[in-house]
C-alpha cells in the first residue's frame, strides 16, 4: 500500500511505502510521529524559541547598562567615558554580528538534514571567523585609546578617565562576537534556553565584578572606571568559553573542526556570500541611525532630546520582539534543509503572523507610554515632552511594519539565504527615499521635527512593501551547501 507524504527525513519527497515488518499501520504512526517531532507546527513553540531570545537580548543589553550605574557615583566624566566607549564597541559588535546571522542559516539548514558534521564544520569557521575579526578591528582601541578618544572630541579629562575602560572593554570584543555566533548554532538548532541562562548567568557575574572591582568592596583594589571595563571583560570572557564547552560537550554529533585549508574553501566562500550583505546592511542601518540625529541636532537642542527620549522608549519593545527572527531561522531553515519547502512557508507565515500581532499589541503599548512620559521625565522641559509625545504616536502607528522588517529581515528571508535583497530593500528604502527626504523637509523647507519623525516612519512602511513583495514570490527559499 503506497500513500502520498511529504516527508523531511528520506522516506521520500513524494511517496512513502509504508508497509513495514511489523505491519503497515505501526510504520505509518512511525513516521509520522517524526514529523510532529521536527516540525515545530503550533504558535506555542514558537513562543517557546522567541521568548528564551528576547530575555537574553535585555540581559545582553545590561552589560554596559550595569557599568554605567556602578560608575555612577564616580561622576559625569566616569558616566561619559563609558558611554562613549560602549559606543565604539557596539558598532563593531553589530557589524561582525553579521556572521552570526548568516552562519545560523547555513547551521539550521544542515541540521534540518541532520548533517552534524556540516553544522560542526560552520560553527567552527564561524567562531574563528569572529574571532579573528574582532581581534583585528579592537587592536586599535586597545593599542591607540587616547588618540581615538581625542578624535571623537573628548576633552582630556574624559581622555584620561576613560582611556583603560576602553582598552580593556575592546579585549571583550573578540569575545562578544565569537559568543554571538556559538548563541547562533544553539538556536539555529532549537535551543533557546542554554545560552539565555549562561548569558544571565555571566550578567549576574559582572555586576558582582563591577560592584568589587570599582567601588573596592570586600577588600578588593578600588579601580574605579577600570574596574568596570575588567569585569566585562571577565564576565563576557567566561561566557564565551562556557557556551563553546557547552555547545561541543552537551550537544549529540557535534565535534571542533579546525578551520584548516579544504575546509576554509569549502566553507568560507559560500558563508561570506550569505554575510557581507548582512554585514553590509547593519553598518548602512547604523550610518542611517547617525545621520537622524544629526538632522534632529541641526533643527534645534529640543528635538535632539525628544528623538533620544522616543529611541530610549521605542527600544524597550524592540529587544522584547527581538526573538522572532531567530525562531524563523530555526523554523524555517530547518524545514529548507529538510527540503520541506511547504512546511518552511507555513512556518514563515505563522512567526509573520505572530509578528504582526506583536506589532499591533506594541502599537497599543507605546501609546499608552506616551501619556507618562511627565512621569517617566519629571525634569524634562513641557515643549521637549509634547514634541516626544507626537514622535512615539508616529513611531508607534509603524509598530507592525517595524517587526515585520525584523522578522522578514533578519529571519525568514536569510533562513533562504536571500541576504542581498535585504541590503537593497534598506537601501532604497533608506538612502533613496527617506534620508533625503527628512533632510529636504526639515533642513531645506523648515517643516518641523515632527517630519523626520514621519520620514522614519515612511522607510519603515516602505521596506516593508518591499519585503514582503518578495516573501510573496518565494524566490528567497533556497537551499544553502557549502559545496
Amino acid at each position: 500500500m503506497v500513500y502520498p507524504i511529504l516527508s523531511p527525513f528520506g522516506c521520500s519527497s513524494s511517496k512513502l511505502d509504508i508497509r513495514r515488518e511489523d505491519g503497515w499501520r505501526s510504520g505509518y504512526v512511525r513516521c509520522i510521529k517524526v514529523n510532529r517531532e521536527f516540525q515545530p507546527n503550533h504558535y506555542r513553540e514558537i513562543f517557546n524559541l522567541a521568548l528564551p531570545v528576547g530575555l537574553e537580548a535585555v540581559f545582553q543589553a545590561s552589560f554596559s547598562l550595569i557599568d554605567q550605574i556602578v560608575v555612577g557615583s564616580l561622576g559625569a566624566s566616569a558616566v561619559a567615558a563609558v558611554g562613549l566607549s560602549n559606543n565604539l564597541s557596539f558598532i563593531l559588535t553589530l557589524l561582525y554580528a553579521a556572521i552570526g546571522t548568516s552562519s545560523g542559516a547555513f547551521i539550521a539548514q544542515a541540521f534540518g538534514r541532520r548533517d552534524m558534521v556540516e553544522v560542526s564544520k560552520i560553527a567552527a569557521l564561524g567562531q574563528s571567523a569572529a574571532a579573528i575579526l574582532g581581534i583585528c578591528s579592537a587592536l586599535p582601541l586597545v593599542l591607540f585609546p587616547n588618540p581615538i578618544l581625542r578624535s571623537l572630541g573628548a576633552q582630556e579629562e574624559l581622555v584620561n578617565t576613560g582611556s583603560l575602560y576602553l582598552q580593556l572593554f575592546a579585549a571583550s570584543v573578540p569575545l562578544t562576537v565569537m559568543s554571538a555566533v556559538t548563541t547562533a548554532a544553539f538556536r539555529s538548532m532549537s535551543d533557546t534556553r542554554t545560552p539565555m541562562v549562561i548569558t544571565i548567568g555571566s550578567v549576574c557575574l559582572n555586576t558582582l565584578l563591577a560592584l568589587l572591582l570599582v567601588l573596592g568592596v570586600g577588600g578588593f583594589p578600588k579601580l574605579g572606571v577600570a574596574g568596570a571595563g575588567l569585569a566585562t571583560c571577565i564576565s563576557q570572557g567566561v561566557r564565551a568559553v562556557v557556551l563553546v564547552a557547552v555547545l561541543y560537550s552537551g550537544k549529540s554529533g557535534i565535534r571542533w573542526h579546525w578551520p584548516i585549508g579544504s575546509m576554509i574553501k569549502e566553507i568560507g566562500p559560500p558563508l561570506f556570500k550569505i554575510t557581507y550583505p548582512i554585514a553590509l546592511s547593519e553598518m548602512l542601518w547604523g550610518t542611517s541611525a547617525f545621520v537622524y540625529v544629526v538632522i534632529f541636532t541641526r533643527i534645534s537642542t529640543e528635538a535632539l532630546a525628544a528623538s533620544q527620549v522616543v529611541t530610549m522608549v521605542e527600544n524597550l519593545f524592540i529587544v522584547a520582539a527581538s526573538g522572532l527572527a531567530p525562531a524563523a531561522v530555526a523554523t524555517v531553515g530547518q524545514s529548507l534543509g529538510a527540503d520541506a519547502k511547504g512546511n518552511a512557508r507555513k512556518q514563515a507565515r505563522r512567526v509573520l503572523y505572530a509578528g504582526i500581532v506583536a506589532g499591533l499589541l506594541f502599537a497599543v503599548a507605546l501609546s499608552c507610554v506616551s501619556f507618562l512620559l511627565p512621569i517617566l521625565y519629571p525634569r524634562v522641559e513641557r515643549p521637549v515632552l509634547n514634541l516626544a509625545f507626537w514622535g512615539i504616536m508616529i513611531v508607534a502607528a509603524v509598530q507592525p511594519a517595524k517587526i515585520v522588517n525584523n522578522v522578514l529581515g533578519i529571519g525568514i528571508l536569510p533562513s533562504g539565504g536571500d541576504t542581498k535583497f535585504v541590503l537593497f530593500s534598506h537601501i532604497v528604502s533608506s538612502y533613496a527615499v527617506c534620508l533625503p527626504l527628512a533632510a529636504s523637509m526639515t533642513l531645506l523647507l523648515r517643516c518641523g521635527p515632527l517630519s523626520a519623525f514621519g520620514a522614519r516612519a515612511l522607510e519603515e512602511l516602505l521596506k516593508s512593501g518591499i519585503l514582503i513583495a518578495r516573501y510573496r514570490t518565494g524566490a528567497w527559499q533556497k537551499k544553502l551547501h557549502t559545496s
